[in-house]
């Protein structure tokens, strides 16, 4: 029997907390999921002696379990989103993807695309040290606990209402696309007693956009260019009645002074405007 997907919500667990999720409170409106499970695993070959069939590999490290999840952007971050928050980014959530459990998730990389009439999609992967494990692979017949998921598709993000403030003078007057990534390196910890890791310590937080437009006000030299003041994109929707006032998302993609555009491209083409890329890359961490 087949899984449909209206049975397999996505939710996430508040940053550092260990109880599952709060349906429907930790629900994000995800439009992809994907889950891989995989062994790193070696032949067992011993000199003397032929391969033992029912003893054919050793297993040198613990079970990943790797979590990449899209989902739509809502003004005024969600609370299953909160991983996203510099205060969080060391944090382990526990997600419910269907009915089964992931303990100990961290976050590996988080990306955004924004494009002109066009909903903001937020991609995330993730690693679970603790996945489910054992078990089948069940839907959640009783969703969001017979209560309403709190998606509203009137304060959907899309890219045509975002700004870009580029107070540091940049880019070109016109923007038609920005890709936004940030990819933490982090280390797991694994103590006696144990075949997975307790935890995964922060070691670094690097951040980077790259926005296509319709021209650059400087080219760089062999240093790039330094950023004077801050750049930063205006995560929001479009106003309407009862809706103006829905808080928009200012503090996810940020530039400070001292960022670097460490990259520029044009093209030209017959019938066509000369097409720029900018790519500008900062490390918090």
């Amino acid at each position: 029997m087949s899984l449909p997907y209206s049975e397999f919500p996505v939710y996430i667990g508040q940053a550092g907390a260990v109880t599952p999720p709060n349906e429907p409170n930790g629900y994000i409106p995800a439009t992809q999921l994907n889950v891989s499970y995989s062994t790193s695993s070696s032949a067992r070959r011993k000199l003397g002696k032929s391969v033992d069939a029912s003893d054919q590999f050793t297993f040198n490290s613990a079970l990943s379990a790797d979590i990449s999840v899209s989902c739509l952007l809502q003004s005024g971050m969600v609370s299953g989103l909160d991983f996203l928050l510099d205060a969080n980014q060391d944090d382990f959530v526990t997600m419910k993807l269907g009915s089964g459990i992931y303990n100990k998730c961290y976050a590996k990389d988080v990306s955004l695309s924004i494009s002109p009439f066009e909903p903001v999609v937020l991609s995330a992967n993730f690693v679970s040290l603790d996945p489910a494990v054992g078990g089948t692979i069940t839907g959640d017949t009783d969703a969001y606990r017979g209560e309403f998921p709190p998606l509203d598709t009137d304060i959907i993000v899309y890219g045509h209402t975002c700004s870009v403030n580029d107070s540091a003078q940049v880019l070109g007057d016109v923007q038609s696309q920005i890709n936004f990534k940030r990819a933490y390196t982090r280390t797991p910890i694994y103590g006696l007693g144990s075949v997975n890791a307790s935890s995964m310590l922060l070691d670094g937080v690097e951040e980077e956009m790259s926005v296509s437009s319709t021209g650059l006000n400087s080219l760089i030299n062999f240093s790039g260019e330094k950023l004077a003041s801050q750049l930063n994109v205006d995560l929001k929707i479009q106003g309407g009645v009862g809706i103006g006032t829905s808080t928009p998302i200012t503090d996810l993609i940020k530039f400070p002074a001292g960022a670097r555009v460490l990259t520029e491209a044009y093209s030209a083409q017959g019938g066509g405007v000369v097409q720029t890329t900018a790519t500008i890359k900062q490390i918090k961490l």
